[in-house]
């Protein structure tokens, strides 16, 4: 991610106090009010490195104004605000105006309806998806999603939580599972009986038809100025293709005692993904740790990881994937976030994620920049060697968003990478999407051009990031590959580049030829991102519809050469529910 790449250290900061938007804003009844605005990036392509200074001054001796800014909007109280009024309860009376789906695929089975606040009347939400495919059966599928049919009485709202959805008939029929005792709302004991909700999924699977799912879980508890909320890292496992998920472990907890009452936290982990080895039963999960000290001054958000040895029943204490601050002289630092690992066939465990790159630990020299950065380990995740693959350009901050959104659009991007690994050729592929390609006038945006990008290591070194766009916004990439076969999938404007419509997309062919690859459309129609999850704009104090729709998408191969494409659709299930934000997919060849 690219603010103006000196601007690489704060634009951290206010990357983890976005990502409890949907969750400790959006989700809540109404929505509230953000205080000021922040800075625009000035322009964000090579060699012109600045960002606009902030002018109003920290509330709560933070340095970053771009945290000021979410801290303000924690500080708001929660409730009801008659006003707000979310997109998905105008359909409510009404049909939906969609089309059937088919060949796309809804997922979700036995959704259930928000009960009050702004989005009252319509189905829950689920977004933020993730996909996995049995490599003993390419049959056996499972997918995960933020779910929000649990209602939690600790809050009188909906909450993200932890559900499956389960195929063993390639992807034509799905079964929606609850992972059990994962949070409050969920039954769990202490200390996880302390958390209010559970998101961000990952799954994996392993040999012999076990399957995991990581989910961050966190408290909605109020926190003493300085300190964060209590979070924590858990893996729930299945041993039959995920029919079943049994309790969660835990991987690692802050901010909460085993007993389940609050201590004093000063981390908050997030955007954890898990990989595991199909044949030794080796699994790895990563996460980034935002870290402060008692005054609320960001330090460093470095990438950490546990590893399990035998099949998820216990894992290791975390350990340090990212550089230290200590003695840093210059290069990659350790405010990254979005890690996304993968185990090839040798046990090598490879994690991309993206970063910052400075001269000093400031991160203000013109030559400080963003970078896709994939960490090498050959002895099982105790020592890694760090390789910077590419320049990562972020999308500009939307003030009246307060986030990194596309022209047109309220809903939050990132530039996160996602890994994949080719069994058969031995080789990973990486994908980001940047808009380095954007147009840019005296240093701020005037128009977002999101790119797709990959990237290929051989074994020796990584290739020229390859472009996959259309001359609209594509974003939110994933990446699956298998014998010399790449697909790449995203959302694109470019059935609607006019206007505020997304539909998912994909190019596939061999290799680093993928990106000559003509972009197929996977939705059937294109669809209205902005139906669920309302704000209110930082400086209009205007409505805003549609401000999160998940922050990554997923696919996956198996061994069949089917693709399984999982991404979040607005569409409802036309016939049986109005329009809402539902799991989609649709099993595709990976030779059109």
């Amino acid at each position: 991610m690219s603010l103006g790449v000196s601007s690489a250290k704060r634009r951290i900061a206010i990357t983890f106090t976005a990502l409890l938007l949907p969750l400790s804003i959006v989700l809540a009844p109404a929505a509230q009010a953000a205080t000021g605005g922040s800075p625009l990036p000035a322009d964000p392509r090579p060699g012109k490195h600045k960002i606009a200074a902030a002018a109003e001054e920290p509330r709560h001796d933070v340095p970053n104004p771009l945290l000021k800014e979410r801290f303000a909007e924690e500080e708001e109280e929660d409730g009801d605000d008659p006003a707000l009024s979310a997109l998905c309860q105008s359909y409510l009376g009404r049909p939906n105006p969609y089309r059937p789906l088919a060949p796309d695929t809804d997922v979700i089975d036995g959704d259930t309806i928000v009960p009050t606040g702004s989005q009252a009347g319509c189905s829950t939400a689920q977004n933020e998806t993730t996909i996995a495919v049995n490599p003993e059966n390419p049959n056996n599928i499972v997918a995960g999603a933020n779910d929000y049919r649990l209602y939690n009485t600790r809050e009188a709202r909906n909450d993200s939580g932890g559900f499956a959805y389960t195929s063993f008939d390639g992807g034509r029929t799905w079964a929606n599972v609850q992972l059990p005792h994962l949070d409050y709302p969920a039954g769990a004991a202490a200390p996880l009986s302390y958390m209010d909700a559970a998101g961000d999924p990952a799954i994996a699977f392993g040999p012999h038809n076990t399957v995991y799912y990581a989910t961050l879980v966190f408290s909605r508890a109020e926190v003493p100025d300085g300190q964060q909320l209590a979070s924590g890292i858990a893996v729930s496992v299945s041993h039959d293709g995920g029919r079943t998920f049994g309790d969660p472990a835990v991987l690692h907890l802050d901010g909460v005692t085993p007993a389940g009452t609050p201590a004093p936290a000063y981390i908050f982990n997030d955007k954890e993904w898990i990989a595991a080895d199909p044949v030794s039963g080796d699994v790895y999960v990563t996460w980034t740790q935002f870290t402060y000290n008692a005054e609320g001054e960001f330090l460093e958000s470095p990438i950490v990881l546990s590893k399990s040895g035998d099949f998820g029943r216990t894992w290791s204490r975390m350990r340090r994937i990212s550089p230290s601050l200590t003695g840093f002289h210059g290069g990659i630092t350790p405010y990254g976030s979005g890690s996304n690992p993968v185990v090839t066939r040798d046990g090598t465990l490879q994690v991309a994620y993206e970063t910052s790159v400075c001269a000093t630990a400031a991160c203000d020299r013109p030559s400080d920049h963003d970078a896709v950065v994939v960490a090498t380990s050959r002895d099982g995740g105790r020592t890694f060697r760090h390789t910077e693959v590419a320049l990562d350009f972020d999308f500009p901050v939307d003030e009246d968003v307060a986030n990194n959104a596309l022209t047109g659009e309220n809903f939050r991007v990132n530039s996160f990478p996602q890994l994949a690994y080719d069994r058969v050729t031995d080789k990973l592929w990486v994908t980001w999407a940047d808009d380095r390609n954007g147009t840019y006038r005296d240093g701020e945006s005037v128009k977002t051009n999101g790119d797709a990008f990959l990237s290929g290591f051989d074994g020796r070194s990584w290739s020229r990031p390859a472009k996959i766009g259309t001359g609209a916004d594509e974003v939110f990439p994933a990446v699956a590959a298998l014998a010399g076969r790449v697909a790449v999938t995203f959302y694109t404007r470019a059935y609607d580049a006019g206007g505020i419509g997304l539909d998912y997309a994909y190019a596939t062919g061999w290799g680093s030829g993928v990106a000559s690859a003509p972009i197929r459309r996977i939705t059937t129609q294109t669809a209205n991102p902005q139906v669920q999850f309302v704000s209110t704009g930082a400086v209009t104090g205007k409505e805003l519809q549609g401000v999160f729709i998940g922050d990554y998408t997923a696919a996956a191969i198996g061994a069949d050469f089917r693709l399984h494409p999982c991404w979040t659709d607005f569409r409802g299930n036309p016939g049986r529910t109005l329009p809402n934000q539902d799991v989609g997919t649709r099993t595709l060849p990976m030779f059109p």
